[in-house]
């Protein structure tokens, strides 16, 4: 693939995962820093259309439902059998391969597990969502765990399964595009271990809760984020406090 190849595929879509888009971008300077502004660029476009459903959206669902219950006639309903035996089977197809990611990772180790599940659900790095305050606050209050400080923008939040234990799976917006952050209070790592691919950098950071990960774009500031992430939600601890990336944390007065 030429550059003008390059940037005109990355112009369509800049957020798909794309293997000849990788390549390229990999082995050229020039194009990888286009992608990069490129993608931010689109994040932040992302973030100014991002609009709240109009308040009839409810009122138009059930008007839908209404007229989906109405009786059909037969061929009518043949149709509707076939369209909902498709949805089951694609649906289906989506359970097993949220099931097979997980046990996939089992064998893997835990800087292996992070980057394989970032590029598992990288459709989530399109979310621009303003996830609230009080849904963090519940999120990781079902783990155990406090927020005594605002995580800034948030786009997407939830549980995971990274490998054999639950964990929360956050998405922030980043300088150079999304940044994936997994909360593992049941995945220790005895020292910080490197997570970086062709197109992801970042790291697992242990902690005396568990281990913290943080993925984002090459050349994307990660410290301040890990730093502001660690000081606004406080765990229980679990682990040997040896084990606490101390480094990371400002001291405190």
């Amino acid at each position: 693939m030429d550059c003008l190849s390059f940037r005109r595929k990355l112009l369509e879509a800049p957020l798909r995962n794309d293997a000849e888009v990788t390549e390229h971008e990999a082995a050229c300077p020039t194009c990888a820093e286009f992608a990069r502004r490129t993608r931010a660029q689109e994040a932040r476009l992302r973030a100014l259309l991002n609009v709240s459903p109009p308040p009839e959206l409810p009122e138009r669902i059930q008007l839908a439902v209404s007229f989906a219950q109405r009786p059909l006639p037969a061929g009518g309903q043949r149709r509707w059998a076939s369209l909902a035996a498709g949805l089951f089977l694609v649906v289906s197809a989506i359970s097993l391969s949220w099931y097979l990611s997980p046990l996939e990772r089992r064998s893997l180790g835990l800087a292996e597990a992070v980057l394989q599940h970032v590029h598992d659900e990288l459709h989530h790095l399109r979310e621009i969502n303003d996830i609230s305050t009080g849904q963090l606050t519940a999120l990781f209050g079902r783990h155990g765990a406090q927020m005594h400080d605002h995580l800034g923008q948030v786009n997407f939040a939830a549980e995971c399964l990274m490998r054999r234990k639950k964990g929360i799976h956050l998405v922030l917006p980043g300088r150079l595009g999304p940044v994936t952050v997994f909360f593992m209070p049941d995945e220790a790592v005895s020292q910080v271990a490197r997570v970086e691919d062709q197109r992801f950098q970042g790291e697992v950071l242990p902690t005396d809760w568990g281990s913290l990960a943080i993925v984002g774009e090459h050349g994307e500031p990660l410290d301040a984020i890990a730093r502001r992430l660690l000081d606004a939600v406080a765990w229980p601890v679990r682990l040997s406090a040896t084990a606490g990336y101390a480094g990371l944390k400002p001291p405190r007065a």
